[in-house]
């Protein structure tokens, strides 16, 4: 079984994701999408290969992953022996080089 860690910026996307669909839709569809990724990185401790390879990631010192949330949502991931790194929660709706830039200072 495979130990999750999360990445302070993995955590903080997940706060701005929250908040902005608290502000912009509801409370209640906020706390649903943060159940679903919740959820999906459980999935992760028994299931570390589940997320397709990142291609925007690639050629980097790891292999990145993802898992991708109701279409708009990316969690990228990488393993490290027995470690599932968290270190994006990427909303797909913005510029994918700000996610290319974002990783590089999770790295």
């Amino acid at each position: 079984m495979a130990e999750i860690k999360w990445h302070d910026s993995a955590r903080e996307h997940l706060r701005k994701i929250f908040n902005f669909n608290i502000d912009h839709f509801s409370e209640s569809y906020a706390y649903s999408i943060l159940g679903e990724v919740l959820d999906e990185v459980q999935d992760l401790e028994n299931f570390p290969q589940k997320g397709a390879p990142e291609l925007l990631l690639d050629g980097r010192e790891y292999e990145y992953r993802r898992l991708v949330i109701r279409e708009n949502y990316k969690v990228i991931y990488f393993l490290a022996g027995d470690e599932v790194h968290i270190v994006a929660v990427w909303d797909v709706r913005q510029n994918p080089q700000m996610l290319i830039q974002t990783v590089v200072v999770a790295e």
